[in-house]
């Protein structure tokens, strides 16, 4: 069994924040209340988490007494299974509650303390839990199928027999699950210290802003100074970022080795053919759909490239580098929005969506759900969170620009799904896959598009929202196409028995990048370093799942946007099914059916569409 802990949606483009002076990056306690999310939600005090800590750490005995016994009667499987639910639930709270008060201030030594002994705890918890799967895994189907027939309660477990009659190949005994379940701690190694090399150690260097002044370099100013409109600004924080990463390249490189054998040494274990068949399989999703993004898209590369041509021209520039995509095409339209102006726009955005839907979204902006702006030594990026005893959370470094709107947009479209979930599914079918995650998220920033592009008459406005659109579409679509695609070529190296070192990683993700841009845009060496700074590579093929959602939400926020008959209808449905099926058959049921290149296809005409719209409206 695992627990059903889900941290959903964290942004692979880092999140980024004001562009405060070095000695003006606030601290925590200079926010004010209403900007901070309220953890007393999860538990009270520090001291209720250590009560529901000793109860679980003392309650993970209790699954002794279903050891070899689980398939003498349903009513033992039953009784397992709720008390594997019944300490879970509370795992989950104890793990998220400590990982939220971590990412607070990560230099506070007893939240990272709290944040350990809650992994330790997850560790037990798998080792006293390993039996279950492979025990239930000797009875045969038909007498699983009795069981649940026979026994009041087991029903709402269907989904989860189905799914272990499934990876029955891949279940090893219960002394090897045990095993592997023990050795957890050392299997998250790899990401924890790419985590604290990259966020916690890591020393950027002074650069210089559009006035000339010197100020130190962070992943909260790097994206602030990619809009800016003199190239030496862009490039000069390029070039610090490069020199950061071009410093701990040799560790980044080790870990990122380590990590990738870890995979390979799991996959090989429970008999997979690859890393990426076996991070598929946990969704039940064919490589042939992997497969087939990576290559409708490639076949779609035109659109790109026209994109980048484009944007050549309007920026006057001879050649153009990957640095320069973030800046606006069109001048002297303000893109700043302050985060009570990005609520309000929000909560109309979503109208759509009902009053229902717009009632939650209002509680969750009042009831402080969301952690706003970036503090000293906060926890940088985006991600929502939560349990199935509290609400969602959201961390945020909200930067005051119309691209964390869309963030914000983003993040609260994870929330909305795990609110339905929750209030919808019993708890074993609560928690959705990350497969499915990226559709809620994305299908929001659908909404708001729509609903900004709408509201406006004014063409340069329009031409900025549909560079906005695009670069939405090339940071959440090509981007991370680009890097499934290096993650792949990564895991196949290794798999081939070559070793992952500095060199060997820079080369294969600058093949990838030439692949793909070297047509249009300069590759600059740095680029070489991009694998070592994406946090998503220490989570197995995840990247690939925020391409394929934006293609199905896409189709789904048309279809709600048009009137379609029927389409809202099934959009909430899938937001409250949970876990409840498997994604793609979740999709289906949706609207969408990701086992066919048609909606691929789809998304790619729609890119090429809105870059068709800017070509009009700047030649106009």
């Amino acid at each position: 069994m695992k627990s059903r802990i889900i941290l959903s949606g964290i942004l692979v483009i880092v999140c980024f924040s004001f562009l405060f002076a070095e000695s003006d990056i606030p601290q925590r306690s200079e926010i004010d209340i209403q900007y901070q999310w309220n953890l007393q939600d999860i538990y009270s005090s520090v001291d209720a988490w250590e009560n529901d800590f000793a109860i679980v750490e003392s309650d993970l005995a209790k699954f002794e007494d279903y050891k070899g016994n689980l398939k003498k009667s349903g009513s033992n499987i039953l009784k397992c299974l709720e008390l594997d639910s019944e300490i879970s639930l509370k795992l989950d709270n104890l793990y998220v509650y400590a990982g939220l008060l971590k990412d607070e201030d990560t230099r506070i030594s007893d939240n990272q303390a709290l944040n350990d002994r809650a992994r330790g705890l997850l560790v037990k918890y798998g080792e006293a839990t390993a039996f279950i799967l492979p025990e239930l895994q000797t009875i045969p189907e038909k007498k699983i199928k009795k069981f649940v027939a026979k026994t009041p309660g087991l029903e709402v477990y269907d989904f989860f027999f189905d799914n272990l009659i499934r990876k029955r190949e891949h279940t090893l005994s219960s002394e090897e699950e045990e095993l592997l379940a023990m050795a957890g701690d050392l299997f998250r190694g790899p990401r924890k210290i790419h985590e604290a090399l990259t966020t916690t150690d890591m020393v950027f260097p002074m650069v210089k802003d559009e006035d000339g002044n010197e100020i130190r370099l962070t992943r909260g100013r790097y994206s602030k100074l990619l809009l800016s409109r003199d190239s030496e600004v862009r490039r000069g924080a390029f070039l610090g970022r490069t020199e950061a990463f071009d410093k701990v390249k040799n560790t980044n490189a080790a870990v990122f080795d380590t990590y990738l054998k870890k995979d390979l040494f799991i996959s090989h274990a429970r008999h997979y053919n690859s890393t990426l068949e076996m991070a598929l399989d946990a969704d039940n999703v064919p490589v042939a759909v992997f497969d087939n993004l990576l290559k409708t898209a490639y076949d779609n590369v035109g659109a790109l490239n026209r994109y980048m041509e484009l944007r050549r021209k309007v920026m006057g520039l001879d050649e153009i580098h990957l640095y320069d995509t973030a800046v606006p095409i069109v001048e002297d339209v303000s893109l700043d929005v302050a985060y009570d102006d990005a609520v309000a726009t929000l909560i109309k955005a979503f109208e759509p969506m009902g009053e229902e839907y717009i009632e939650t979204v209002k509680k969750g902006f009042t009831a402080r759900w969301v952690d706003v702006y970036e503090t000293e030594a906060k926890q940088g990026g985006t991600y929502s969170w939560g349990t199935y005893s509290s609400h969602p959370y959201i961390l945020m470094n909200y930067n005051g620009t119309q691209n964390h709107m869309f963030t914000l947009a983003h993040e609260m479209g994870h929330a909305m799904h795990s609110h339905y979930s929750n209030a919808n599914q019993p708890y074993p079918t609560s928690g959705y896959t990350l497969f499915v995650a990226e559709v809620a998220s994305t299908f929001n920033e659908a909404l708001l598009m729509d609903y900004l592009l709408k509201n406006s008459d004014d063409p340069k406005l329009k031409l900025a929202l549909l560079d906005q659109w695009v670069n939405n579409f090339l940071g959440t679509v090509f981007t991370q196409i680009i890097f499934s695609e290096f993650e792949r070529n990564a895991h196949q190296m290794v798999a081939e028995g070559k070793p992952a070192t500095v060199e060997s990683l820079n080369q294969t993700y600058f093949d990838v990048e030439e692949k793909w841009y070297g047509d249009v845009a300069v590759i600059d060496d740095g680029y070489k370093l991009n694998w070592g700074r994406i946090p998503h590579f220490y989570r197995r093929f995840y990247v690939y799942k925020y391409a394929i959602s934006y293609c199905a939400s896409a189709a789904l926020s048309k279809a709600v946007l048009e009137g379609r008959e029927g389409a809202l209808e099934n959009y909430m449905n899938f937001l409250k099914s949970g876990g409840s099926d498997y994604p793609i058959e979740q999709l289906k049921a949706a609207g969408v059916d990701l086992s066919s290149p048609q909606p691929i296809e789809d998304a790619m005409a729609l890119f090429n569409d809105l870059v068709a719209q800017m070509e009009e409206l700047l030649l106009d």
